[in-house]
This record gives C-alpha cells, sequence and structure tokens, in this order.
C-alpha cells in the first residue's frame, strides 16, 4: 500500500520540481526566459553632482550604488563584494575599491584587482542631469 501511495504522488512531485509553469494562456513558459514585455527603465538618484564634488563619491547604501568621477567621467558601480557580500570601500588617495572583509580589491570599473574575488562588481549607467546624478539600474 506504501508503495502505491508513492507512485501515485510522484507525478506530482515531478511536476512541482519542472521549470515551467503554466500562463494564462494555457502554453507553458520556461521560468527562466526573459518575459516577453521589456522592463522600464529605472533611473535613481543617488545625489547631486555638487555631493559628488565635495565628497568624491556618492554612495546610495539603499539602491546599492557607488558612483565615483574619474578623469571627468562618471562611473557606477554595485559596492557589494561578489566574494562574501561585504561592502567595499573606496580608497580616494589609490582610487581602489577594497573589501573590508576579506581584502579583495577592484577597480572603479568593478574588474578584480585582487582576490579572493573571482566576479567583478555589477556596473550600471549614469548621467548628469539638472544638478542630479541619476543610474540606471536594470
Amino acid at each position: 500500500m506504501g508503495i502505491g501511495m508513492l507512485a501515485g504522488y510522484f507525478p506530482l512531485a515531478l511536476a512541482a520540481c519542472s521549470d515551467q509553469s503554466d500562463d494564462p494562456t494555457g502554453t507553458l513558459r520556461d521560468r527562466n526566459s526573459p518575459a516577453s514585455e521589456a522592463s522600464p527603465e529605472k533611473l535613481v538618484t543617488v545625489g547631486t553632482t555638487a555631493q559628488l564634488k565635495t565628497d568624491g563619491y556618492l554612495l546610495d547604501e539603499k539602491s546599492k550604488v557607488l558612483v565615483v568621477e574619474k578623469d571627468d567621467q562618471l562611473l557606477a558601480v554595485n559596492p557589494v563584494c561578489t566574494h562574501r557580500g561585504c561592502l567595499v570601500d573606496l580608497d580616494k588617495e589609490s582610487m581602489i575599491l577594497t573589501c573590508p572583509c576579506h581584502q579583495a580589491k577592484f577597480g572603479l570599473e568593478g574588474e578584480v584587482l585582487a582576490e579572493p574575488a573571482t566576479e567583478p562588481l555589477l556596473t550600471y549607467e549614469v548621467k548628469q542631469e539638472n544638478g542630479e546624478v541619476l543610474v540606471k539600474l536594470a
């Protein structure tokens, strides 16, 4: 009797583990495939150009964005270390991002300069508009 019950639930267990789900049209769609509609551009204000000039960087911990200016170009990265998730620090003299947890180092464009991190930081498009610094989070 126990084997019969297991055999009866086996198809349900397989369906629950499937990568597909029913959509309203009744067809199957892969959960990992992108949505058919493009998501709207989301611009986040992370500070003002005056703050950037004064402080040398802008950090929005809520949106997880760090903006710096280098050679008159704005650069925006996600300041969360790809090794263990600690928030990186900016050394304004060397212009290097360093993780305080395990000393991984990153360039201002997110590239890995020193392990233990092996993956670069996420980067974002950034622009100045009407005295504000805006970052495109997609």
